[in-house]
């Protein structure tokens, strides 16, 4: 009888710590890290809803005319630490500059041509580095 009291009881302080060290480790989280996006990061979206307002008046046969230096910055802005700038993303940057500086050069009847040569030039540009906006990136072509 001594024998299995003392075995219940054994049990039940070894149940009892365990359980204890259950809830050290539950109260134990994880550090919480906030995004931060990168400056080119940042910018491609700029060019994003800048494209997306452009996309906008020309379906309303507006022409726009201001290109917005800002974009120059492409060549400048620093990249996720994933990625690196290179001759490739070079020659791709400088296709999308000249692209979408055509846009304000066009007429009313090139603009649209122009603007879509523009939105390629971002896919093919992600197509060989980043591909995960191509989607949202498609929605911007006139069709």
């Amino acid at each position: 009888m001594k024998n299995i009291f003392f075995v219940l009881l054994l049990f039940l302080l070894v149940s009892c710590n365990s359980t204890s060290q259950k809830d050290d480790k539950s109260e134990e989280k994880e550090e919480l890290i906030m995004y931060v996006p990168s400056e080119l990061t940042m910018l491609m979206e700029e060019i994003y809803v800048t494209n997306e307002l452009i996309k906008s008046q020309i379906v309303k046969g507006e022409v726009p005319t201001q290109f917005p230096n800002n974009f120059l910055k492409i060549h400048t802005a620093k990249m996720t630490d994933r990625f690196e700038r290179d001759t490739v993303f070079d020659i791709l940057a400088n296709n999308f500059i000249k692209s979408q500086q055509s846009i304000y050069k066009s007429t009313p009847k090139t603009v649209k041509g122009n603007f879509n040569n523009t939105i390629n030039a971002c896919v093919a540009c992600h197509q060989n580095t980043c591909t995960g906006p191509i989607p949202r990136i498609k929605k911007l072509l006139i069709k």
